[in-house]
């Protein structure tokens, strides 16, 4: 019979401290390395949030440039407000086959139609609570106001 290679006990508390020595440096090195990803991944999340405010800010600059245009804002007189310019004479066609609900008509907010002035009264102040189109040029969101 071979004789089985004996294993002083130097070694094995050699081997033990060497494990307890790589477990409390796993241990030392996890909480920093957590925080480390917990900040990346938080970096990560305001970079996407700084992308999009900017692209809102970008589209507010756009709707202010187009504001600042006289000839866009006469357009936008002329079609939601009904305005001419001095010497022209506006029409109002008004038939059977105009649909004129409020829905129709941009920029409306009281209904077209011969109810009593209390009914549209609270039609217009339920509609106010309403939000507006996203495209419509003079109304900017809520959210995207400065403070």
């Amino acid at each position: 019979m071979a004789a089985s290679p004996r294993v002083s006990p130097r070694v094995n508390v050699r081997v033990i401290a060497l494990v307890l020595a790589g477990v409390i440096v796993m241990l030392t090195l996890a909480v920093p390395l957590r925080a480390l990803i917990q900040e990346r991944r938080e970096i990560k999340i305001l970079e996407q949030q700084v992308v999009a405010k900017q692209l809102t800010i970008d589209d507010l600059n756009d709707r202010k440039a187009r504001l600042a245009d006289p000839a866009y804002l006469q357009a936008l007189a002329r079609e939601r407000l009904n305005y001419v310019f001095p010497g022209e004479i506006g029409f109002v066609i008004l038939d059977e086959e105009t649909n004129t609900a409020i829905s129709s008509v941009s920029g409306a907010l009281v209904p077209n139609n011969d109810a009593a002035w209390y009914t549209k009264l609270w039609t217009s102040t339920k509609l106010a609570d309403q939000p507006r189109p996203a495209d419509d040029p003079l109304v900017v969101p809520s959210d995207d106001m400065p403070q």
